[in-house]
This record gives structure tokens, sequence and C-alpha cells, in this order.
């Protein structure tokens, strides 16, 4: 079955960095940051993309491989992140955590599905910035 794979972004109290913040530029166009992950991806997934049509691709052959990821770095991009927990269609989540607290701002991860998600991998990098792979493991009731 395919695969869908958040990649985003936070600072270390769960907000959206601002584009224009020097870490969230790395992350946005260092091959390390979101560009390694397009590379690796065979559909990329944008706000207003059809979720039952998604679900019915993504379900239609249980031998596919193909990865769909979602970029989530704006707040129409976690409205998006927030249909796709609805559904329980995400199956990974790469989070990138800024070393910064901002103390205010646009929650990331508010009004998703209760769900338990497993560490797969972290990297450290040298500027601070941690990557996490969680993978999906339940949805709690």
């Amino acid at each position: 079955m395919a695969k869908i794979q958040i990649i985003t972004a936070v600072t270390m109290d769960g907000f959206l960095p601002k584009a224009d913040e020097n870490l969230m530029q790395w992350v946005l166009n260092d091959s390390k940051g979101f560009p390694y992950w397009h590379e690796r991806s065979i559909y990329r997934l944008v706000p207003n993309y059809p979720l039952l049509d998604l679900l019915a691709e993504r379900d239609s052959d249980k031998n596919r491989s193909d990865i769909y990821i979602a970029e989530i770095s704006d707040t129409q991009s976690i409205e998006f992140m927030r249909g796709l927990s609805r559904y329980n269609l995400i199956d990974e989540m790469v989070v990138y955590t800024l070393p910064l607290i901002l103390g205010k701002g646009t929650s990331v991860f508010d009004d998703l599905t209760p769900s338990r998600w497993n560490v797969h991998k972290t990297t450290t990098f040298p500027n601070g910035i941690t990557r996490i792979i969680y993978r999906n493991s339940c949805i709690l009731q």
C-alpha cells in the first residue's frame, strides 16, 4: 500500500516557524531538509487535494509502494494535515524541531485525531535542528 508522509518544521513549543527565520530557510532549502524528501517521493500532496480520492488511490493496489508527501509549512497546509488526520491517512511524520521558543503563533499539532506514534529515527544537525521520523502505530479511542 502507498505511504502518506507529512514533512513539517516546528519550534520547540510546537508553533509554525516564520518563513523568513534563518533556521526555517535551512529546512526549506538545504539538501537535508524538505528537498531530501522531495527526491524520495512520487507524489506531492497540496492543500485542497480531494481526501476521498486520496483514500481510494492509496488503497487501490495493496502492492504499491508509492510515497505521497505533504509539506506542512503554512496555515493552509496545516488545515490539510488536519483533514488527513481525520481520515487516518498519515502513515509517517517527519518533524524538524528548530531550537526556538516563540511563545505564540500557529500551533502545528492542534486538532489532530488522537493517535500513538513510534519514533523510527532521529538525526541532529550542527545548527541545532533535530529531525525525528515518527511512524503511526494506532488510533487512540
